[in-house]
């Protein structure tokens, strides 16, 4: 007959763990629901959870920060593109240097540029002999010696040809080209500001139409913040805009009414006191939320799921008593909801899901 001998070590851990799962199988047992909407669970047994308690305040006035850029509006800035193609022979100006308007910024070198040139140059020619032939046809007209319809006719020419130098003038102007033979255009700044964009280098050969420089009107600025849906939602079109580092301040003029490529929701922000924000900076920015009626702050972990809706736990005489919520708005330590809540009211903010564990319930 063999002899089995079991250790002392192994009889103590085969008994630690038949206690641990005794004390597991009783707890749902006696955290049950007194009555409908409430989880019976005694202060013993919140102990032991690790339930941490958080009172219910009414949604006053409240502040969410969030990352926001310094932007300058799209009516103040312009741009200066390449008017063809050709290669950069000279830069005249450097990001953030301020320009003045009609202020050279760079030459380019395009024979597009010269072909115009020599296009204008010659229209200007036939304008020439139109209006001498104009002249010599007036005065033999005026003589007798040839007919009136000889003079409509050199009228008309000479009509055409100004036409015909008023397109090449328009030409070459839209191209930035001088009147010379040298197919070099100037580019000029279309406003007086600041160049915030440069991407023009000596030497560089660029295609037509391409942006060579960013210029930014100076005075007005922008903010632009990417908020979560939930965010957005609880923010209003004039709401308070506080930059505290850079002492700037200004209010929400737009809400993009559709995510961008970041599932987030684009607010634009006037600013109306700059203090020591710029363009192109990132800052921190803090908005105000007005407070509402029937809303009510309580902590990101006291929101749950129960039977597929949002719920907060309330702490009752007899345990916990369910009460559904609607979430209206999320803040960076708070979730803003209405329901059946009152101030004074403690909510559970820590083992939540122990608790719904207690009471049978599937966390979420």
């Amino acid at each position: 007959m063999h002899h089995i001998d079991f250790s002392r070590t192994t009889l103590a851990g085969s008994l630690s763990v038949a206690l641990l799962g005794l004390a597991l199988t009783v707890l749902p047992a006696t955290a049950g629901a007194a009555s409908p909407g409430v989880i019976a669970i005694s202060a013993d047994q919140q102990t032991a959870l690790g339930v941490r308690l958080a009172p219910v305040q009414a949604a006053t006035a409240a502040q969410i920060d969030l990352p926001a850029r310094v932007t300058v509006p799209l009516s103040q800035q312009a741009v200066v593109a390449a008017p063809a193609a050709g290669l950069i022979t000279r830069l005249l100006a450097n990001p953030g240097d301020a320009v003045t308007s009609s202020q050279p910024l760079a030459e380019l070198s395009s024979p597009q540029i010269a072909q115009l040139q020599r296009e204008r140059s010659e229209a200007q020619s036939r304008l020439d002999l139109a209006w001498r032939q104009l002249q010599r046809d007036t005065a033999l007209v005026n003589e007798g010696i040839v007919p009136s319809a000889r003079l409509d006719t050199a009228r008309a020419q000479h009509r055409e040809a100004q036409t015909m130098l008023a397109e090449r003038d328009l030409a070459l102007k839209l191209a930035a080209g001088g009147a010379g033979l040298n197919g070099v255009a100037v580019l000029r700044a279309p406003i007086a500001g600041t160049i915030t964009e440069a991407s023009a280098l000596p030497g560089q050969r660029v295609d037509m139409a391409v942006t060579l420089f960013r210029i930014a009107r100076q005075g007005q600025l922008g903010l632009d913040i990417d908020a979560s849906p939930q965010q957005a939602a609880a923010l209003q079109v004039g709401a308070a805009v506080d930059v505290p580092e850079s002492q700037a301040r200004g209010v929400v003029q737009t809400k993009s009414a559709a995510l961008n490529a970041g599932q987030s929701v684009l607010l634009r922000v006037r600013v109306t006191q700059p203090g020591g924000l710029q363009a192109g900076g990132v800052v921190q920015a803090r908005l105000s939320l007005p407070a509402r009626a029937g809303v009510w702050r309580v902590p990101p972990a006291a929101v749950t799921q129960i039977n597929g809706r949002d719920a907060v736990l309330v702490m009752a005489k007899d345990g916990f008593r369910i009460v559904p919520v609607t979430v209206v708005g999320r803040l960076n330590d708070a979730v803003m909801v209405s329901g059946a809540l009152k101030a004074g009211d403690k909510v559970a903010a820590a083992s939540v899901v122990a608790i719904k564990a207690a009471a049978g319930e599937v966390a979420p």
